[in-house]
């Protein structure tokens, strides 16, 4: 014990943290931002509680950094797959496919279990806002220049946004779903809804994702 503890000195701070804060998210995202206790970050890390406490004494605060960590890491990974010399409508499609897909089932849980938490969890609530006004400028700034590019009409980029992330949140419930009930009809309408929203009239989404493979 007294060897892993030399261990744990021997990093600096600022390292010691984030690693704390990446193993706390991986927990959060198998198990549940309600697993996230000192001992099973501990744990997870090899170390002793006392160490995590150290960093953290505020239980809420580790929650808080665990799943911003995890948020901000699948829309790093996401945006950073769009292609940049692709123009914004496809960047949008992907996006769409995406948020929509099995692929970020875990994920989608996380938020479900952020959302729930956040009455009792100050610090929480302040990193769930923060994380969704991260994803809203970004749609923001794709749909802006989608309307640059003359793929996308909308008088409201940031409003058409919102609306879009709203539908897609409401859908996270699929996740803890899926294969108990069939949402396809519902995911329709999000992808009909986001259409309307920016202009693109009836299948104006979902035609060009079936050229490119991309079946919502």
């Amino acid at each position: 014990m007294s060897s892993m503890q030399g261990a744990a000195k021997r990093k600096a701070p600022a390292e010691r943290q984030g690693e704390i804060i990446e193993a706390a998210s991986r927990v959060a995202r198998r198990e549940g931002l309600d697993s996230l206790t000192l001992r099973r970050v501990a744990d997870e890390l090899g170390v002793v509680p006392g160490l995590v406490n150290h960093y953290f004494p505020a239980a809420d605060d580790l929650v808080a950094a665990a799943f911003g960590y995890a948020a901000a890491a699948e829309r790093d990974t996401i945006l950073a797959a769009l292609d940049p010399g692709a123009p914004a409508l496809r960047h949008v499609r992907h996006i769409l496919h995406v948020l929509l897909s099995p692929a970020t089932d875990d994920i989608s849980l996380l938020w479900l279990d952020a959302w729930q938490a956040t009455r009792r969890r100050p610090a929480l609530r302040a990193e769930v806002t923060r994380q969704m006004q991260h994803w809203r400028a970004a749609l923001t700034a794709l749909i802006r220049r989608g309307v640059c590019e003359g793929a996308l009409r909308t008088a409201d980029a940031d409003r058409a946004a919102f609306r879009i992330l709203a539908l897609i949140d409401g859908m996270s419930i699929q996740a803890a779903m899926r294969g108990g009930i069939d949402y396809a009809p519902v995911r329709e309408m999000v992808i009909a809804v986001a259409e309307r929203e920016l202009g693109l009239g009836d299948g104006g989404l979902a035609a060009h994702s079936k050229k490119e493979g991309v079946l919502f």
